[in-house]
C-alpha cells in the first residue's frame, strides 16, 4: 500500500518530463521553480524577493555564477544576496540563463544591460543594445549616450551620435540636453557635423547653463552662466552668426566679456581673424544642411512695410521638415539712412493657432537681400497639412519677390503655396514678402 501511494506520488512529479519534446521546453518549467531548487537570491534595492534556481543552469549560462557555485571560493550557503538591481530585471536575467528569452522593455532595459555585463552574458547584453538602438529618438539620445558611455557599448554610442547629427534641432530642444554632464557638452560643441544654425545652439547652450545652475544651486545670472559653461564658451562659433543674430541675443546676454562682444562686432565690421581670439571664423560643415526654400526667382523695389497690414502665405509639404524660420527681404533703396526694422512672425496651424513665433528687430544689412528671422524654437511641419506664415513689419521700404512659383521643390520636399486670405499688405504666391522659408530634413 505504502510502495503504490509512493510509485504514485512518483509519477505525478515526473509526468511532466514525458510531456515536454526538448531541454529548453524543460528548462522553462524549471525556470522560477522550487522543484529540485538548490539555491535562492534574495533580490531588490528596497523590497526583496526570494527567487528559486538551480546551481547547474546558472553555472552553465555564466561564468561569473560558474565560479559563484563551483570555483574554489564557491558561496556555501543556500542563499544568495542581490541588492544592485530590481527584481523584474533579475527575473529577465534568468528567463534567458534558463530559455534564451528575455522580455525587454525601456523600464527593464539598462537594468538587464547591467546584469548582463555583471554576469558576463554578452548575447544577451547585446539583445539589450539591440533593443535600444531600435528605439533611439531625439527624445532620448542624449540619455541613452550617457548609457552607451557607462556600458562602454561604442556601437550604440556611434548611433546617438548620427542622431544628434542628423536631428540636431529637435535633440537640442529635448530636456534630456538639458541634463548632459559638462563633458559631452564639450563634446556636441567641438563637433563640425551638427545640422544646426549657431544661434540656434547657442539659445540651447543658455538652457543648458541654467540648467547647471541649478543643479549647483546658483541663481542663473549671467556670471553664474558663464562660470558653469567654462571652456565650453570657446566652442560656440559666434563670428559665423549673423550680425542680427549676434546682436539681438549673444550680444545682449551677459555671458560675453566686453571686449569679446566689441571684438565679435568689429570682425563682422572687417572680416578679420586677427581680432577674434576666442571663437573659431569658420561654420560647421554640418550646418550646411540647413536649407532653404525660395519661391521667388526675382525680385523688385518698393515693398511698403507701414507695420499696419500683415503679409501672409499658406503652404504644405509633402514630407515632415523641421522649420527654423524665415527668411525677409531687407531695404530697397541702399540710400535710405534708417535701416532698422521691428517684425512680429508667426507660423500657424491649420486652427489658426500660433505654433511659434518671434518679435523683435533687425538691422538691415545693405550687402544682403534676404535676412533669416528665427523663431525662438524649431517646429516640427507634418506632411500635407495646411500651414499660415504670418509677418507684420515696420521700416522703410523693403524689396519684393516677383514671378513667384506655386510649387518649389527644395532639396526632395516639395512646397505648394496658397494665398493666405489675411494677406492684407498684398504678399500672394506671386510675388511680395516672405521670400524663404528656413528649415532642416
Amino acid at each position: 500500500m505504502t510502495r503504490n501511494t509512493c510509485k504514485k506520488v512518483e509519477s505525478d512529479e515526473e509526468i511532466w518530463q514525458t510531456e515536454m519534446r526538448s531541454i529548453r521546453e524543460r528548462n522553462q518549467h524549471m525556470f522560477n521553480n522550487e522543484l529540485m531548487s538548490d539555491v535562492y537570491f534574495i533580490v531588490g534595492k528596497t523590497e526583496k524577493m526570494k527567487i528559486p534556481a538551480h546551481k547547474y543552469v546558472m553555472g552553465i549560462g555564466s561564468p561569473v555564477f560558474y565560479a559563484m557555485f563551483y570555483g574554489r571560493m564557491a558561496e556555501k550557503g543556500c542563499d544568495i544576496k542581490i541588492a544592485d538591481c530590481e527584481t523584474n530585471s533579475f527575473m529577465e536575467l534568468l528567463r534567458y540563463i534558463y530559455y534564451d528569452e528575455a522580455k525587454i522593455d525601456p523600464s527593464n532595459v539598462f537594468g538587464i544591460l547591467y546584469l548582463a555585463k555583471k554576469y558576463i552574458l554578452p548575447f544577451l547584453a547585446e539583445k539589450c543594445v539591440e533593443f535600444l538602438e531600435e528605439n533611439i529618438d531625439h527624445q532620448n539620445a542624449f540619455t541613452l549616450l550617457a548609457q552607451a558611455r557607462y556600458f562602454c557599448e561604442p556601437k550604440l554610442e556611434e548611433k546617438c551620435w548620427e542622431i544628434i547629427d542628423r536631428e540636431t534641432s529637435k535633440v537640442l530642444s529635448s530636456e534630456s540636453f538639458t541634463e548632459v554632464d559638462h563633458e559631452t557638452l564639450l563634446a556636441v560643441l567641438t563637433r563640425d557635423t551638427l545640422t544646426v544654425l549657431e544661434a540656434e545652439l547657442f539659445k540651447a547652450v543658455k538652457r543648458w547653463a541654467e540648467a547647471e545652475c541649478n543643479r549647483k544651486i546658483l541663481p542663473p545670472t549671467p556670471e553664474n552662466k558663464r562660470s558653469v559653461l567654462s571652456r565650453a564658451l570657446n566652442f560656440i562659433r559666434f563670428p559665423v552668426m549673423t550680425l542680427k543674430e549676434f546682436s539681438d541675443d549673444a550680444a545682449q546676454s551677459g555671458i560675453l566679456t566686453s571686449d569679446e562682444t566689441i571684438n565679435v562686432f568689429l570682425y563682422f565690421g572687417s572680416k578679420d581673424d586677427t581680432k577674434i581670439k576666442n571663437f573659431l571664423t569658420h561654420p560647421r560643415p554640418g550646418a550646411h544642411r540647413v536649407y532653404r526654400c525660395t519661391r521667388f526667382p526675382n525680385h523688385g523695389q518698393d515693398w511698403q512695410c507701414e507695420g499696419t497690414n500683415v503679409d501672409s502665405i499658406k503652404f504644405t509639404v509633402d514630407r515632415e521638415i523641421t522649420v527654423l524660420g524665415v527668411g525677409l527681404y531687407g531695404i530697397s533703396n541702399h540710400e535710405d539712412s534708417s535701416r532698422s526694422f521691428s517684425v512680429d512672425v508667426e507660423l500657424l496651424d491649420s486652427h489658426n493657432d500660433v505654433m511659434c513665433s518671434y518679435e523683435g528687430s533687425f538691422f538691415a544689412d545693405v550687402n544682403k537681400c534676404v535676412h533669416d528671422i528665427l523663431f525662438d524654437e524649431p517646429v516640427i511641419i507634418k506632411d500635407h497639412r495646411p500651414y499660415i506664415i504670418r509677418v507684420l513689419l515696420k521700416g522703410p521700404s523693403t524689396l519684393g519677390g516677383t514671378d513667384g512659383m506655386r510649387d518649389v521643390i527644395a532639396e526632395g520636399v516639395r512646397f505648394r503655396f496658397d494665398v493666405d486670405e489675411a494677406s492684407f499688405n498684398g504678399t500672394t504666391t506671386a510675388d511680395g514678402q516672405i521670400p524663404d522659408i528656413v528649415f532642416k530634413i
